[in-house]
């Protein structure tokens, strides 16, 4: 069977659950476990240089796929369900995944920055069964520090906000400018593998309330209290996405 290496937290792997589910393609789900697990993940992906990350996905041939849009056309080829690539739409898909990703890097420099000043946070990202063991929130701290290095993430959070605040004001523009849908307005006429790469930058303003599984420390981090209430508009256009669109696995 197919197998997803992911983060339960990440809006990158959420992306790649969506799509699978969304298609009905059964696949295993593995755990990742930053720094301890990177050496099996260079294995895997057979790099051995430069930066890896997950989702990584096993497809049931044997291919490995380390991106999670590549992972979304590999589910649309697979399974039944909504369309996420229409022929006539690829173009654009193409322009929302790439603005997708801006708005995320953004918004991961900014949850980092907030995390390592969150105690709670930090100590958050250490395993359950490992949290009694000394020096292991020291370990955390540096591999939230060695994340942000990896990404090269803004170190400004002036900058890092307003970076997504002009994704999040695209998006807002889009949806102005998109086609009429019926039912929940969607950015293409029609529900798209758009909507959710777009629908996943919002979680670095106010995460969804099922798909993504934060710790209350972690999910702190990613809510921006102005960028929220800035665009409240978008939140709501998300849940209403979600709660239409994302399977409930």
């Amino acid at each position: 069977m197919p197998e997803l290496i992911g983060l339960p937290y990440s809006p990158w792997s959420e992306k790649a659950r969506w799509a699978l589910e969304a298609r009905g393609v059964p696949y295993n789900k593995k755990l990742y476990s930053p720094l301890i697990g990177e050496l099996g993940l260079r294995m895997k992906l057979k790099r051995w240089r430069g930066t890896v990350s997950v989702p990584v996905f096993t497809c049931d041939d044997g291919k490995v796929l380390a991106d999670s849009a590549d992972i979304a056309r590999w589910a649309d080829g697979h399974g039944t369900g909504p369309t996420l690539f229409p022929a006539q739409h690829e173009a654009e898909i193409a322009k929302f995944i790439a603005l997708s990703d801006r708005g995320l890097a953004a918004g991961r420099a900014l949850s980092l920055m907030r995390l390592l000043d969150d105690p709670d946070g930090v100590a958050e990202m250490v395993p359950k069964k490992l949290r009694g063991v000394p020096g292991t929130k020291r370990i955390a701290r540096s591999g939230i520090e060695r994340t942000l290095r990896k990404y090269r993430g803004e170190r400004d959070r002036g900058l890092a906000q307003a970076a997504l605040a002009n994704v999040l004001e695209l998006l807002r523009a889009s949806l102005a400018a998109a086609p009429a849908s019926s039912g929940v307005k969607t950015l293409l006429g029609t529900f798209t593998f758009a909507d959710v790469a777009m629908t996943q930058v919002l979680a670095f303003i106010d995460p969804p309330s099922f798909g993504l599984r934060l710790g209350a420390a972690t999910r702190k981090s990613f809510i921006d209290e102005d960028l929220r209430t800035r665009f409240a508009d978008l939140v709501a256009w998300r849940d209403a996405i979600y709660e239409t669109y994302r399977p409930k696995s």
